[in-house]
């Protein structure tokens, strides 16, 4: 088994990689426009006698793609932010006959990529979109709910991210990404669209986050939930940032410095990413999810926290794994949700590998 990751020499990107090993790869190809990154990465994860290689590739450039993806089994793309990049890497992978799976967490990228389906299909092809975090783990996590219940009247899903558990400037641009404009939830049984970074809502956490004010922002899951899986009223993501000081910040600025585009967002991020380690200072490294699920009188609250790298690189990697071997039997552009047949067995796996999941299960009777 051969596997590209596309970013591998970013904290995420190298993040799959190093777990890819763990999971008894033969071969891992880090991907990265910065090749002297990506050898550093790879000359690491070399000296654990691993086989891991660094090639310098531009995923935006079919041709500097197809040379660096000969004789992959699959690919798993991190480059971000994937509302920038996404789609148009994703065509290049579809192009160059590639099966695929991606970390996408912007809702309008993910609708995008979605809309490749149809082409996948007739190169026989096979790419799981939003296998991350959230979207990925909260996907599975609801789809679990789903066959415990049966039908559901709603999912929630709450994610807590900080400073001081990750890097690079393409998490800080799709932070902004999500908190700006109006942002798509399934509110009543149908799509909506809503102010992003309104409809404040306390949510409790295991110690050391605990309790904590969490916004609508703007992610995948409540296009993709609702068409895989039955849910009758809502599905809705509530997101922020600890300490909890800084979601009002990131507030004042998008409002003071009137950011409304994604030019103005860059702008702002590269900005924050020089200064981000005053904000890393003091936090947690640790980030978290939450799924709240209900149906037919019962409820699940699923909860998982963990360092960022490990709870979006697992769920990617072991996905791959599972495309490689023909694990999951489907063609075409897929959410999670829709190609993960057995989630228990998923989740399973996770804990196996060292993603923690607690679970609450209550009678509303």
């Amino acid at each position: 088994m051969k596997v590209l990751v596309l970013g591998g020499a970013g904290d995420i990107g190298s993040a799959i990689a190093e777990i890819l090993c763990s999971l008894n790869v033969d071969e891992v190809v880090l991907g990265d426009v910065n090749q002297a990154k990506a050898e550093e990465v790879s000359k690491t994860l070399r000296s654990k006698g691993y086989e891991v290689y660094a090639s310098k590739v531009d995923a935006l450039k079919i041709d500097s793609l197809r040379e660096a993806s000969k004789g992959v089994d699959v690919v798993v793309n991190a480059v971000g932010p994937f509302y920038k990049y996404g789609f148009n890497i994703t065509k290049n992978l579809i192009d160059a006959d590639l099966n695929f799976v991606d970390v996408c967490d912007d809702y309008d990228a993910a609708e995008k990529i979605l809309g490749l389906n149809e082409l996948a299909v007739k190169k026989k092809l096979s790419g799981i979109t939003g296998l991350g975090w959230t979207p990925g783990l909260s996907n599975i996590l609801a789809l679990e709910a789903s066959r415990r219940i049966g039908e559901l009247d709603y999912v929630h899903i709450y994610w807590v991210g900080s400073a001081a558990d990750s890097r690079g400037l393409a998490v800080v641009m799709h932070l902004f990404h999500a908190l700006i404009g109006r942002v798509p939830m399934y509110l009543g049984g149908e799509y909506a669209y809503v102010d992003a970074g309104s409809g404040g809502v306390n949510v409790e956490f295991p110690k050391p986050i605990g309790a904590i004010k969490l916004y609508y922002t703007g992610h995948p899951e409540p296009i993709t939930i609702p068409r895989f899986i039955k849910v009758k009223n809502d599905v809705t993501v509530h997101g922020g940032l600890i300490p909890s000081w800084q979601n009002g910040f990131a507030k004042f600025l998008l409002k003071i410095l009137k950011i409304d585009s994604d030019a103005k967002i860059e702008n702002l991020s590269r900005w924050i990413h020089r200064i981000e380690d005053i904000f890393r200072a003091g936090g947690l490294q640790l980030s978290a999810v939450r799924v709240d699920a209900e149906g037919k009188d019962r409820k699940i609250s699923f909860i998982s926290m963990d360092r960022m790298r490990k709870l979006t690189g697992l769920p990617a990697a072991l996905g791959a794994v599972k495309l490689s071997r023909g694990e999951l039997d489907f063609i075409g552009v897929k959410p999670p949700e829709a190609v993960i047949r057995d989630s228990k067995l998923f989740i399973d796996e996770l804990s196996k590998h060292g993603i923690s999941i607690n679970c609450s299960e209550f009678s509303l009777s």
